[in-house]
């Protein structure tokens, strides 16, 4: 499965550098490097009985890529600080889950400044924590080390390159080993993020001329 998922993610950006290649040279588009961070309202949904959330961070770098005037496609390379609250046996667990996420988002501007987003997000699992478990080794045992997410989401985009995007993303696969607890759970993820672009030294020479 992950073999498939990664042969995915090269055919997606195949695409783009051959679209790429076919925007009108009158009216260039050029890809634009940057980053973004933010917070993540996290939880899980599925066996887990009554989760809360929790209030995480993210952080990372952006690229944008144009394939036409209204059409774009950004991947991002992000850390992203997940995990969810539960109740057992009357006591508070706070559990954290850390990942490396790579979200590859086609956005789709419905005005200049603002676009609807949506695509798959991968993620390698990199730390797990209890606060209430002294080792942390068997506990980082019982979750997957890969996940696989669907975002969806509206994004702002000012002229100066700031932009900023509200974000769902939604699990698909199982959080859980099922070798090590037989238990079925998805992450949930709501995220507001604050980001800028920088142009390229095109974009300033195109600019400059208008």
């Amino acid at each position: 499965m992950k073999r498939n998922i990664f042969l995915l993610v090269l055919m997606i950006f195949s695409f783009i550098t051959v679209n790429s290649q076919k925007l009108d040279d009158e009216d260039p588009l050029y890809a634009r490097a940057g980053f973004k961070g933010g917070v993540n309202y996290s939880s899980i949904i599925g066996d887990a009985d009554s989760p809360e959330g929790r209030v995480r961070i993210h952080l990372g770098a952006v690229i944008e890529y144009p394939i036409s005037q209204k059409f774009f496609l950004q991947g991002e390379l992000l850390y992203s600080s997940q995990g969810y609250k539960i109740d057992i046996s009357g006591v508070e667990q706070k559990i954290s889950l850390n990942y490396i996420t790579l979200p590859i988002i086609a956005k789709i501007h419905i005005t200049t400044p603002i676009s609807l987003e949506t695509g798959p997000q991968f993620s390698l699992l990199s730390t797990v924590s209890n606060e209430d478990v002294p080792d942390n080794d068997p506990f980082f045992d019982a979750f997957n080390d890969f996940d696989f997410s669907w975002a969806f989401g509206v994004g702002y985009k000012l002229e100066s390159g700031m932009f900023f995007q509200l974000r769902y993303n939604l699990g698909i696969t199982n959080i859980n080993d099922t070798g090590v607890i037989n238990v079925t759970n998805r992450n949930s993820i709501a995220q507001l993020s604050i980001g800028y672009l920088f142009k390229t030294k095109n974009n300033r020479r195109r600019i400059q001329e208008q």
